[in-house]
């Protein structure tokens, strides 16, 4: 991780393993980590949000593959796997097609998710407006917390618009079963100039992969919450306007303070 030259708190609890999903994988849980989910990549978007020493660039710069599942049934069912154990213990020698896991019939029906039946995925392939993304049942399901999701799509909403002048992001773009088995692909999460999509199309042995190790004593590492903030975007903008308005009637030394707690929101 020390190319992308981060600080060295940030390496000891997030460590980057860049290639190979199925060469990678066995390093970062020999390494006693856990690979990030959806959620924890939206939550640590999230969390530097005002980060200023360029820990922000890199997680909104950078696209990252994840430790969630999505199984794709030849019949045209999808299955979405939070924390898949499937993924964490793939191998190179693990059977493939097409960059797939293959998976069996009866593993495919054991596995626990959130299963779409054919047809049923909402929206996909293309872009989302902020409010198609935060009704869409592949977010929902992703994010975990419909709060963390609303607060998520209203940041990168505004992060989209700002740098790159977009009206749509967050799309979901997913696969399908290439052979006769299910088989399994993990979730990829797009930078922000590529969207912050969802995407379930990834080869799992391409060279340009990305998983996110969390050691186990970083906050919300094993997505119980405890690093959860309790405002969200639209509490920030309600807080800017109240002391835009307090600024036109106070002397501005009188609101200092005040108004260094607002750059840490």
């Amino acid at each position: 991780m020390a190319k992308y030259n981060l600080p060295n708190e940030e390496m000891k609890r997030y460590e980057v393993y860049s290639g190979s999903n199925v060469k990678q994988m066995s390093k970062l849980v020999a390494d006693g980590r856990v690979p990030a989910s959806v959620s924890q990549i939206m939550q640590r978007r999230l969390n530097l949000r005002n980060d200023e020493t360029g820990v922000k660039t890199f997680y909104m710069d950078n696209y990252f593959d994840t430790g969630d599942a999505v199984v794709y049934h030849p019949n045209g069912d999808v299955k979405v796997v939070l924390d898949s154990q499937h993924l964490r213990e793939m191998t190179p020698d693990t059977p493939r097609n097409s960059g797939a896991l293959i998976i069996g019939e009866d593993v495919y029906k054991a596995l626990q998710g959130e299963e779409f039946k054919k047809g049923k995925l909402g929206k996909t392939s293309d872009w989302l407006s902020a409010k198609e993304a935060k009704a869409h049942p592949v977010w929902k399901t992703l994010a975990r917390d419909q709060a963390l999701l609303d607060d998520y799509v209203d940041y990168i909403f505004a992060e989209g618009k700002q740098r790159f002048n977009y009206d749509t992001d967050m799309g979901v773009f997913p696969s399908s079963a290439q052979g006769n088995a299910p088989e399994m692909r993990a979730w990829f999460v797009s930078r922000l100039e590529g969207r912050s999509g969802a995407d379930g199309r990834n080869d799992l042995g391409l060279d340009g992969g990305r998983l996110l190790g969390i050691a186990p004593e970083a906050p919300n590492a094993l997505g119980n919450g405890t690093n959860v903030r309790t405002y969200t975007m639209a509490d920030v903008q309600k807080f800017g306007s109240a002391v835009d308005r307090l600024k036109e009637v106070v002397n501005p030394k009188l609101l200092e303070d005040i108004l260094v707690m607002q750059k840490k929101l």
